[in-house]
């Protein structure tokens, strides 16, 4: 049993995705310059790092920047249960655009993947996954281009894929940038504000996860509340560094959106990602206007909705979640 394909990207993303995303361009140049992208040959490149460090967000960049060089071209995250025949069977329907539809004819799709140059993006593919798409890969020719994330850097050396783009951490620069786009709105701190901001940022490790989380939870609070933050974020001693800014985060929040943040990350809420199932599935939520708390925890990035109105939440702030749930209980 692995995982099932959930989500795919057949079309560029909007520019604007990427307008503040801070040493962006620095990762998709390296990344283009590892696969080659003019040549004509088949390149795997995988892209690794640890959770929180910005691989979904660079893979999506490079898909978004380079897709249109492809004449197929698919980006999926892998999160859901499936055999390894049902995997490889989606990530054709996917490729060759068959949405929600059976290949009748399995060697015949390969045979059209064969003679087209194909962009392949897998987000959260694990080691044995990898292993059952070995076959699916040696098919591709033109070219083709397939780009894997994951945290697992053993999932790329047991498969042989040798090249390896490594996401180092963000400088202090960069990391103040980040938190100053999500806590201000702009690439630095306003006058009055940049000690705080300064101090704050340093108390995490430079994880662009933690910077925007905590950042967003500080967005347009008051001088008081910027200068109380330090003492709070190191009362949390038993907590990594990302889980402190999402427990922060959490902690500020009202009892009705904990309630609703807690609903979103249950094992319930899964197979609910678009926001109007999610509206209608958590509307008793004591006649609470859910679709504006809902964009309120999307405000303090501890869910995303996408420009199509799916929710998801980023599998450290799903733990941490949980994690808080278990110690209220």
């Amino acid at each position: 049993m692995i995982s099932r394909i959930v989500t795919d990207i057949s079309n560029e993303l909007p520019s604007t995705d990427f307008n503040q995303l801070v040493g962006i361009e620095a990762h998709v140049a390296n990344l283009i310059s590892m696969i080659c992208l003019e040549s004509d040959e088949v390149k795997i490149v995988g892209i690794w790092g640890p959770e929180g460090i910005g691989k979904t967000t660079i893979a999506r960049a490079l898909y978004n920047h380079i897709s249109s060089n492809f004449q197929l071209k698919f980006y999926s995250e892998i999160v859901q249960k499936a055999d390894m025949t049902g995997l490889q069977n989606e990530l054709l329907s996917g490729i060759l655009d068959h949405r929600d539809m059976k290949i009748p004819n399995v060697q015949e799709a390969q045979y059209r993947l064969m003679h087209q140059r194909v962009l392949l993006v897998l987000d959260n593919v694990s080691t044995v996954e990898l292993h059952a798409l070995r076959n699916l890969f040696q098919d591709l020719k033109f070219g083709s281009k397939v780009i894997v994330a994951n945290e697992n850097i053993g999932a790329f050396t047991y498969n042989r894929i040798e090249q390896i783009y490594k996401v180092a951490y963000p400088s202090s620069e960069e990391a103040l940038q980040i938190f100053s786009y999500s806590a201000f709105g702009q690439s630095s701190p306003p006058r009055g504000y940049v000690k705080h901001a300064a101090e704050v940022s340093k108390l995490i490790a430079p994880f662009p996860l933690s910077l925007k989380v905590l950042g967003s939870a500080l967005r347009g609070k008051s001088k008081e509340e910027w200068t109380v933050a330090p003492d709070k974020l190191k009362t949390y001693v038993d907590d990594r560094d990302v889980e402190k800014a999402i427990r922060f985060a959490v902690d500020g929040l009202s009892k009705k959106q904990k309630s609703l943040f807690y609903s979103l990350s249950s094992s319930q809420f899964r197979g609910k990602k678009n926001l109007k199932d999610a509206i209608y599935f958590l509307a008793g939520i004591d006649d609470w206007d859910v679709e504006k708390g809902i964009q309120t925890l999307a405000d303090m990035a501890l869910i995303s909705i996408s420009s199509e109105g799916e929710i998801t939440m980023h599998h450290l702030v799903r733990l941490m979640s949980t994690r808080l749930l278990w110690s209220t209980n």
